[in-house]
């Protein structure tokens, strides 16, 4: 048997003339160590595959009784879409309620998402995202055959997927994966979303996302934890978040000055960074590049308040990071869309509470913090909020609307977005030039 000595000869020989053998030998353990790394990444990943299909769990009404879904090609009844599978009654109700009801609600959003033939025209994805299509409508309409047709399609869409992994390329995945954890986090099942959220991670960690996707994942989990007031699931390191967001950070390069203390200085920097990135987004002139490395800055910022309110153990630090989150929510359109009358994504229901509490128990707080946070409040239309402010007002004299404007501008440096507008503007001319 050959000894370990012989067989890594060629690292300690490798620059001598005579290297035929050693070099046939480095090539030999090269190849090996690239087919082991791929075979573990594989073995990881079916691995996360297999769980993610075994823990998911139907909701209340057993999928095994379900009639089965037809798999040939079919068409669809928007002009735009061609569906992989058959057009039925029931199918075609639901791509009316998409298209009629539920696209023009979520697109109010600043936080631009892939169109639904993204999803719709995936022959992986399909009975996935028609399920997430059944569970909004089951929950802003009270249809229990919308309930039942979600079950369906995600009983199916699990087949499908289960059914492909042996050969499916990882890349082909992700979309299917993504609209089974929509459908969870639509039906509020943390715990099958949070299998499909690792499976995710385990794909990006090891093949890559596509920016799209992983803005359509991230958004999607920031709605989940701004509902529940639990920290974002989707992990990344902070290496790969500032590669994601280079483009948003080089293109502003912003000089932060505050006036409050240094424990409330990362919070208040985040919120404005969040802010400037949403009026990025808005902004015609600026790269697509630049507009998707604000999206994920501004959803992660989203995720590092509610770890800063969840770990903070001071009161005025609490209160700033629910009140920036629920100034960016706002912002960016993401708080109270209304579907079919019905208010979803309405996380105020959380916060506002939380906030006001909060308020009454804060001593010696800033007050141009505090006079911030009430104008965050009254955003909510809750009257305490305003009565909290013209309190303040009254005791600090504070006598119009122009000094408040001005404390409200101070605190969020309003000043600063408008000047990464110029600077977005001046470096997309550079490039296009």
């Amino acid at each position: 048997m050959a000894s370990t000595t012989a067989i890594l000869s060629w690292i300690l020989h490798e620059s001598q003339p005579d290297i035929k053998g050693h070099s046939s030998t480095k090539s030999q353990v090269f190849r090996h160590v690239a087919a082991h790394r791929k075979l573990k990444r594989q073995q990881r990943t079916l691995k996360l595959r297999a769980s993610a299909l075994d823990v998911l769990k139907t909701l209340q009404v057993p999928c095994k009784d379900l009639p089965g879904v037809d798999n040939h090609l079919g068409g669809s009844d928007d002009p735009f879409d061609t569906l992989p599978i058959p057009l039925t009654p029931e199918i075609s109700d639901l791509l009316y309620f998409n298209r009629v009801h539920l696209t023009p609600a979520l697109n109010v959003s600043k936080i631009r998402l892939p169109p639904s033939s993204t999803y719709l025209q995936d022959e992986l994805a399909v009975h996935g995202y028609l399920a997430r299509i059944a569970a909004i409508k089951w929950r802003c309409c009270s249809d229990d055959n919308a309930f039942n047709l979600m079950l369906k399609m995600k009983a199916e869409a699990i087949r499908l997927l289960r059914l492909s992994l042996p050969q499916a390329d990882p890349t082909r995945l992700p979309r299917a994966v993504m609209a089974l954890m929509f459908t969870e986090n639509w039906c509020r099942s943390n715990e099958p979303a949070l299998v499909h959220v690792r499976l995710l991670e385990a794909i990006n960690t090891n093949y890559g996302l596509h920016i799209d996707d992983l803005i359509n994942v991230l958004h999607s989990d920031a709605q989940r934890a701004a509902l529940t007031m639990e920290p974002m699931m989707f992990a990344m390191d902070d290496k790969s978040w500032d590669i994601l967001e280079a483009e948003f950070a080089s293109s502003t390069e912003p000089r932060w000055e505050l006036d409050f203390p240094s424990t409330l200085h990362q919070i208040l920097i985040e919120m404005r960074q969040a802010l400037a990135a949403l009026v990025i987004i808005q902004t015609t002139e600026a790269l697509q590049s630049q507009r998707q490395a604000a999206t994920i800055k501004c959803l992660h910022v989203m995720g590092l308040l509610l770890d800063h309110y969840n770990l903070a153990s001071d009161i005025t630090e609490k209160y700033t990071a629910l009140a920036a989150l629920y100034r960016i929510r706002r912002e960016a359109n993401m708080e109270r869309i209304s579907v079919c009358g019905i208010a979803v994504f309405d996380a105020g229901k959380v916060i506002i509470p939380r906030l006001r509490e909060l308020l009454l128990a804060a001593s010696d707080d800033p007050r141009d913090l505090r006079l911030w946070a009430c104008n965050v409040g009254m955003m909510s239309g809750d009257n305490w909020f305003y009565e909290e402010l013209n309190k303040q007002l009254r005791k600090d004299g504070i006598n119009n609307s122009s000094d408040l404007g001005r404390i409200i501008g101070k605190v969020e440096d309003q000043q600063l977005s408008r000047q990464f507008v110029l600077l977005v503007k001046h470096a997309s001319r550079g490039q296009a030039g």
